[in-house]
């Protein structure tokens, strides 16, 4: 105590001052409580009825608590340098730290904002009926939304620190220039990045995979130089954007149909049925409501290259009468469309047995010569 007491005369400190700094720490505790205390009620009706202006409001409690943080630091240490007399480390380097303090702010504020808008935009339109989602405009405007505040952050610290524009721009061209020489996969990465924002091939959600085969999953996020894509096995695949672009990338989930194409082989015995039954089964699909009657149906006989179990045969088949149902429903979803097919699957069968017909498995016929299976041929025992 005597010690605390020696110092504080030998910097001329007096009770009075100290109780500025314990005002200044008790100020900032008391704001960063009512924050706190305000914020946590838009948290809860948020999720009720969320609107733009509330998550607005939402994005604004962590930049103001940071805020609060640095203005209170910066008063405390504001009257320190005047105590232990070092106003010029203050001017020279709290002033200027202080400043980049509140940009930070800024940025966390804008990027929380732009996030919230992401995830809120995507929540909105995101379909009940198993169609399509196209959340790649809302992807484009949220990178949009990060660089028009990078930029903006830029020359916010340019002007912090003094610098002019035209030294920033040479400062940063000759940065970029190095940066691309050391960083040359990275930078042609982040290139393919802008590349996919702007063509939008494929958004977060989507089902692709490349034309080799190698790469293959539903997309989770898309940053400035990967892309996270996550198999069907739940293995996650760190894709650089410059590999995706440079190579040729099916969007499945941007389908218009899904098709349904099955192969079914009726026994020989039921030759003379099998018209009847093609056109029962043309007429069931032509009326069934989750057939899109704008595509093409078919239900025909098969070619003599389609693969029936372990062979390759045609229309007349080793031990089936061989024919194809070639159609497409209208959604896209692929829970819902395996429903869909297993139910038509289904009816079709019945469709079979009502005829009278029979769906042919594998058999075998021996061929047994008149000679060796006539009692009557083969004389007196």
């Amino acid at each position: 105590m005597d010690r605390l007491l020696d110092l504080l005369k030998a910097y001329d400190i007096s009770l009075s001052q100290l109780a500025i700094v314990a005002g200044i720490l008790l100020i900032m505790i008391i704001v960063d409580f009512v924050i706190r205390f305000t914020f946590r009620r838009y948290e809860k009706a948020l999720h009720q009825s969320p609107t733009i202006k509330m998550l607005f409001y939402l994005s604004l409690k962590t930049p103001l608590r940071l805020v609060t943080l640095i203005i209170g630091f910066y008063f405390i240490v504001y009257h320190l340098s005047i105590w232990l007399q070092f106003r010029d480390f203050f001017s020279r380097f709290v002033t200027p730290g202080t400043e980049l303090g509140l940009a930070l702010c800024f940025f966390l504020l804008t990027n929380s904002f732009l996030l919230r808008l992401k995830h809120y935009f995507i929540k909105k339109q995101t379909r009940k009926d198993g169609g399509y989602n196209n959340f790649s405009k809302v992807e484009q405007m949220h990178k949009l939304g990060q660089a028009i505040t990078i930029v903006i952050m830029v020359f916010i610290i340019a002007a912090i620190l003094g610098l002019r524009v035209s030294q920033g721009i040479a400062y940063l061209g000759g940065g970029m220039a190095i940066t691309a020489l050391v960083f040359k996969d990275a930078i042609s990465s982040i290139f393919g990045g802008v590349i996919i924002y702007l063509d939008a091939p494929y958004a977060v959600g989507d089902w692709i995979y490349t034309i080799d085969g190698k790469i293959e999953g539903t997309v989770e996020k898309i940053s400035w130089r990967l892309t996270h894509i996550r198999t069907f096995d739940k293995r996650l695949i760190f894709t650089p954007n410059n590999i995706l672009i440079t190579q040729a990338v099916v969007n499945a989930s941007r389908m218009s149909n899904r098709r349904i194409l099955q192969y079914i082989g009726l026994r020989y015995d039921d030759f003379e049925k099998f018209e009847a039954i093609q056109k029962d089964i043309y007429s069931y699909l032509g009326d069934h409501p989750d057939i899109d009657q704008k595509c093409l149906t078919l239900v025909n006989v098969v070619n003599g290259s389609t693969t029936m179990g372990s062979t390759i045969e045609g229309f007349y088949g080793s031990s089936s009468l061989n024919f194809q149902v070639y159609t497409f429903t209208k959604v896209t979803n692929w829970v819902r469309f395996q429903a869909i097919q297993d139910k038509i699957m289904m009816d079709i069968g019945r469709i079979i047995a009502r005829q009278g017909a029979e769906i042919a498995f594998t058999t075998m016929t021996l061929d047994m010569p008149k000679a060796v299976t006539d009692p009557a041929a083969q004389g007196p025992q």
